[in-house]
């Protein structure tokens, strides 16, 4: 028999076991996995606390730091207008 032949052969035979025996199997693999589905689900919800008070932290930083930035921006258009109010020339005569 050639490996082709056997692999073929080896194919058709899992897939009538598969069918044969799918209730059973099925069955095997929910009761033989269930700690690890349990164990699975309870670590992706602390993961997802652990998610939710970090981006809770960030969501606070940011809004932190958006408030420095409005204010730091109020404060640089402050002093360029004066900047700008005291170099500029007084009108003269002529232009009045």
């Amino acid at each position: 028999m050639r490996t082709s032949d056997g692999f073929i052969l080896g194919a058709i035979t899992g897939a009538a076991i598969v069918w044969f025996w799918r209730r059973e199997i099925e069955d095997y693999a929910r009761d033989r996995t269930r700690g690890v589905r349990t164990q699975a689900a309870e670590r992706l919800r602390a993961v997802e606390e652990g998610t939710g008070k970090v981006l809770d932290r960030g969501g606070d930083a940011l809004r932190r730091a958006e408030a420095f930035l409005q204010d730091t921006k109020e404060h640089v258009s402050e002093t360029l207008q004066k900047g700008q109010d005291a170099i500029r020339p007084a009108p003269s005569a002529r232009e009045a």
